[in-house]
């Protein structure tokens, strides 16, 4: 969604948060063919209209999966995932939509429309008030219990093996809507195989591999998002181009009368401008997918799908440059993913020289986790940056929200030995078999298997 950082405070820092929130700009190429780019990956086009806020699904069906080589067992696996679906952080974007509304309906300028509009930001406040405001939806919790599920279903040889002695470890970044997608993720291990239930270890918080971006360490992380020039820029560009004014304008003509939108895109009215509205619009109608265990709401009935493809991929853009790939040399997004990135490593390392236990290592963290750790791993499709001189577009760029940190985004690492000894690991990224980067050979041409001392020497370990 049109990010609203967490560092956001206040009604009055929306506009603030906004501009330095929406990345992305496009110089060359128009709304309208982004829309088109973008509709054509493997996410419906419509669905990738909620970018990060995209609702998970298994980006590959199991029967599909590469088999493991002759003579080689499944002993270990392990993992990393976003969160599964959620509220809304705070009440910012829905204070200010009904601010507008507020000052439009005090002069005789509210639509129809605009009025229900005003109606169902009424049941989007309360679902907020009951659930808790960023805390995990109902639907959050099924994508983590079907995604344990089917971790069960994928390698049932290594949990039927898992005797006592052995361990699944469970770790979050101690952040509730985090700690209780691992709550779910194991309960829903529990209940499908009982007797896994006195492996599974009480959830322990480890922020240095699971909430990096908010370390000391990587103050300098923190700093940059703050002051880059050349970052807010790049913001404050696609935030109030031409592109943004025109949507806005748009959809907010068919809830306010003309006017009315003409003064609010001057900046008369203390909620900031037109595009400002328009976004935060374009949150609620991001946010809702996620809560449908919480209630219906239908906010594409305000927002045209024009004006939500403009906006979801600058929402995309403002992901690609501030947690993933970003500028061209600038490895200040993501080199902080490297403990995450050792402990994937360390944890199949260990079990092979015999120093762990483990039959898993599950943890639960963010798109601010997982976004950084697939662009410094340089997965497909998370690899390209781009130039300062240029511009994040669908048409020169793979990276879209959608695929990269839907929610409960997750990479899988199997790891399969024989009775030498030599170990094989097999990546899935969203439940997808992806290659590792590409100078790291596989176990055999085209294989998605990997010899894990060949995975050491191409990254280096």
């Amino acid at each position: 969604m049109v990010t609203k950082r967490r560092y956001r405070v206040g009604l009055a820092a929306v506009v603030c948060a906004a501009v330095v929130a929406l990345v992305g700009v496009r110089f060359a190429a128009s709304a309208t063919h982004h829309a088109k780019a973008a509709s054509t990956s493997s996410v419906d086009g419509l669905q990738r209209n909620f970018t990060t806020n995209t609702p998970y699904a298994p980006g590959q069906d199991p029967g599909a999966y590469e088999p493991s080589p002759a003579g080689f067992a499944p002993v270990f696996t392990e993992m990393v995932a976003r969160h599964g679906a959620r509220a809304l952080d705070d009440a910012d974007d829905i204070a200010l939509l009904q601010q507008v509304i507020a000052d439009a309906k005090a002069e005789g300028k509210l639509k129809p429309l605009g009025g229900q509009l005003s109606a169902e930001l009424q049941t989007l406040a309360s679902a907020h008030e009951k659930l808790g405001f960023g805390a995990l939806s109902g639907l959050g919790r099924r994508e983590h219990a079907d995604l344990a599920k089917r971790l069960l279903r994928r390698l049932p040889n290594l949990f039927d093996a898992a005797a006592t002695g052995r361990h699944i470890r469970v770790l979050n970044s101690g952040i509730p809507r985090a700690a209780d997608s691992g709550a779910a993720f194991a309960d829903a291990l529990k209940s499908a195989e009982p007797d896994l239930a006195p492996l599974v270890d009480p959830p322990v918080v480890d922020t240095k591999t699971l909430y990096f971006h908010k370390e000391k360490t990587n103050a300098d992380y923190a700093n940059w998002l703050k002051s880059d020039p050349t970052l807010k820029a790049k913001l404050d560009e696609i935030t109030y181009s031409k592109e943004s004014a025109r949507d806005a304008m748009t959809c907010l003509d068919r809830l306010f009368a003309h006017d009315f939108v003409d003064r609010l895109a001057s900046g008369t009215y203390r909620v900031g401008n037109a595009v400002d509205a328009a976004m935060a619009l374009f949150n609620v109608y991001a946010i809702a997918p996620g809560l449908s265990a919480e209630g219906t709401w239908h906010f594409d009935r305000y927002l045209d799908r024009g004006a939500a493809e403009h906006f979801a991929y600058v929402d995309d853009a403002t992901t690609f440059y501030r947690k993933g790939p970003s500028f061209a040399g600038n490895t200040i997004t993501y080199a902080m993913a490297e403990p995450l990135e050792d402990d994937f490593f360390q944890a199949v390392e260990a079990y092979r020289n015999g120093t762990s236990t483990d039959v898993a290592r599950l943890r639960f963290a963010h798109a601010e986790t997982v976004i950084p750790l697939a662009a410094l791993m340089r997965l497909p499709g998370s690899e390209v940056q781009v130039p300062t001189s240029d511009t994040f577009s669908y048409r020169h760029n793979p990276w879209r929200g959608a695929d990269v940190a839907p929610y409960a985004a997750n990479m899988q690492w199997d790891a399969y030995r024989n009775a030498a000894g030599r170990m094989l690991i097999r990546m899935l990224y969203n439940e997808k078999e992806t290659h590792f980067k590409a100078d790291c050979k596989p176990y055999a041409p085209g294989s998605y298997y990997y010899d894990l001392d060949e995975l050491k020497r191409c990254y280096q370990r």
